[in-house]
């Protein structure tokens, strides 16, 4: 997998846009920068998005910070079904192998028009002393989901940065940016290239689940606490981090544990309640077995949801009739149960084979099925809860791990370059000097104009021609670089311009400083002053970010730690009937005690969607 630039290099090329991009309209365009002068960047774990101003409209230019499979034929696809789908929540793009180049590589970019809005969470913020504007918000929340699921479309990473909300004169508008998680049609079978924000996505979820389900569970979090911070504002203002809207990781990973669960059960207004249990209820489920927003708000449930909601029930009452075996057993699935005699049998086939004089057929016919079970097995192995938690955290733990790694490397750069400031300040101070006096040079001779130089004893009015035609119209442009520039001009010619420049220059000594006034001495003390400060302030934002991930890859490596590992031995193990595994952490008890065996079906009765009771206690 080839090394991709740190954000960092990409800034360096970005100053010299026009060098290093290859899109026309982005190479007169100027990127938007830092109070230090450097190329804006908007960073994340996978890419960094640079803003630039063109003259009529703002881009948005995508660089990659990691290698993506097959990235060119998903936007192919993702643009494609976009174009039929004709969403009003998505922007165009272009992909462009050969966008930018950097350090001597020509690497890939996303072009992108820049949208205006402000993130989710941000809005949210600016507008909790208003409820009614996050009831509507919520409301236009819940009907893109319908739209998107109505197209074929899941975003893959709904999130707070990636949903900007403009206000328009009819309420809130959503739009979705960072289409590298899309799943379209065109795509399915693939793996996912991420998964997801964590404080947005199902704990379980790793790069096998890819498809139609993805915005389930984000879509059901991200609309239940819209509706928590209209009811009650200070939840947001009591959990906010600026990377989360109320639920964060550790409250999916467990949450029975979690804080913000027990203040979310004590709101009992509309379909808080009943919303609320959903997403905890959801935390435990498998990720493609969350049921859609639309069907939780309606009380509907497809028959995967029965399923796996009445065997956490019925998992769940034996449990509570044998207490000292709660949570310790896992129940074989149908593949799991065939193993043993589809393996006996295949044993048993071979061996009478070779006893038949058949040893080629029967070597393949026992290889055969070998190979089937292991296939299957490995398939079956890499869903168990405990290894795809495993893998959660892993990946999420290479996350944090990454985004240290290149926070660090600014630490590291910003210290470097505030250093070489300080050190630098006598440089500076002469570089400073230079221009006040070419400052005074320019006003003085600027007033002097081409002209006069055909007063010259030796120069022709035709000199002072080419000299106008190559833009050289002051005593002040006519130095000796952009004279030797200009053609047909003898040598002799060229010299008795630079000494009537030079006597100039002579005349006028007198007006050009040879040292800083002092108020230009105090301007340019507060301008390295203000630089040394913008420096230390970005350090110490850096380091307090460095702190806050230091402590949240702690509790995902302990979190990672207190998870029972299961290992393909185990597992064989268990197949043949040797060892138990551990079950998939339970639900909640339901408040009534479930019926016995599956839950009785009546005849549907149609279902409003402003329905109070919860969907998993519903008859589909």
């Amino acid at each position: 997998m080839p090394q991709y630039p740190t954000p960092g290099a990409y800034q360096e090329a970005l100053q010299v846009a026009s060098a290093s991009l290859h899109d026309p309209e982005l190479r007169a365009a100027t990127p938007v920068e830092t109070a230090l002068g450097l190329p804006k960047a908007i960073t994340g774990a996978f890419a960094a998005v640079f803003p630039m101003d063109a003259r009529t409209r703002r881009w948005a230019v995508k660089c990659f910070l990691t290698d993506v499979p097959d990235q060119r034929r998903r936007y192919d696809a993702i643009a494609e079904h976009l174009a039929e789908a004709e969403l009003p929540y998505t922007i165009d793009f272009d992909y462009q192998r050969t966008g930018i180049q950097v350090e001597g590589r020509t690497l890939p970019v996303l072009k992108m028009a820049w949208v205006e809005g402000v993130p989710l969470n941000t809005y949210v913020r600016q507008h909790l002393d208003a409820p009614a504007r996050l009831d509507q918000l919520a409301d236009r929340w819940r009907a893109m989901l319908a739209d998107l699921a109505a197209a074929d479309v899941a975003h893959g990473d709904l999130q707070h940065g990636n949903v900007l909300v403009q206000a328009t004169d009819d309420g809130p508008r959503l739009v979705l940016v960072d289409y590298d998680t899309m799943w379209v049609p065109a795509l399915d079978g693939r793996k996912s290239p991420e998964v997801g924000h964590r404080n947005y996505q199902h704990p379980d979820r790793t790069e096998r689940d890819f498809g139609p389900h993805l915005d389930h569970f984000p879509g059901l979090v991200i609309y239940t606490a819209l509706r928590a911070c209209a009811q009650r504002p200070d939840l947001f203002t009591r959990y906010d981090t600026d990377e989360n809207l109320l639920f964060r990781a550790a409250d999916f990973y467990d949450p029975s544990a979690s804080v913000l669960f027990d203040d979310l059960t004590g709101l009992d207004e509309g379909e808080l309640p009943g919303l609320v249990d959903a997403v905890r209820t959801a935390c435990y489920l498998e990720p493609e077995t969350v049921p859609p927003l639309q069907d939780v708000l309606a009380g509907q449930r497809g028959a995967t949801i029965d399923a796996a909601v009445g065997r956490a029930r019925r998992t769940w009452e034996r449990a509570r009739q044998r207490p000292e075996r709660r949570g310790m057993t896992r129940s074989r699935n149908r593949f799991e149960r065939a193993v043993l005699p589809v393996l006996l049998a295949g044993l048993l086939s071979g061996g009478i084979l070779w006893g038949s004089g058949f040893p080629a057929l029967a070597g393949g016919v026992v290889a055969v099925v070998l190979a089937g079970l292991a296939w299957g097995g490995w398939l079956q192995y890499r869903r168990l809860p405990g290894v795809r938690r495993q893998r959660r955290l892993g990946r999420e733990l290479a996350y944090f791990d990454r985004l240290l790694r290149e926070l660090r490397r600014q630490v590291a750069r910003y210290e470097q370059q505030r250093a070489a400031l300080l050190s630098n300040v006598d440089d500076l101070r002469a570089e400073r000097l230079q221009e006040v006096q070419e400052e005074a040079l320019y006003d003085k001779l600027k007033y002097h104009f081409i002209q006069e130089v055909g007063a010259v004893e030796g120069i022709r009015y035709r000199v002072v021609v080419r000299l106008k035609a190559a833009g050289i119209r002051t005593a002040y442009q006519a130095t000796r670089e952009r004279v030797a520039a200009v053609s047909e001009l003898s040598e002799e010619t060229r010299t008795r311009i630079a000494l009537w420049r030079a006597g100039l220059v002579a005349q006028y000594a007198d007006a050009v400083p040879d040292a800083l006034s002092p108020a230009e001495e105090r301007r340019f003390e507060r301008y390295i002053a203000h630089r040394a400060s913008g420096f230390q302030d970005e350090l110490e934002r850096l380091r307090e970010k460095i702190r806050v991930q230091e402590a949240e890859r702690t509790q995902v490596q302990e979190r990672l730690s207190a998870t029972e590992a299961v290992t393909i031995g185990r597992y064989v193990l268990f197949v043949l009937r040797l060892t138990s595994l551990p079950s998939r952490p339970l639900p909640p008890a339901p408040t009534a005690a479930p019926p016995p065996g599956d839950v009785e079906r009546e005849a549907p009765v149609p279902a409003s969607a402003d329905t109070r009771e919860e969907w998993w206690k519903r008859a589909s």
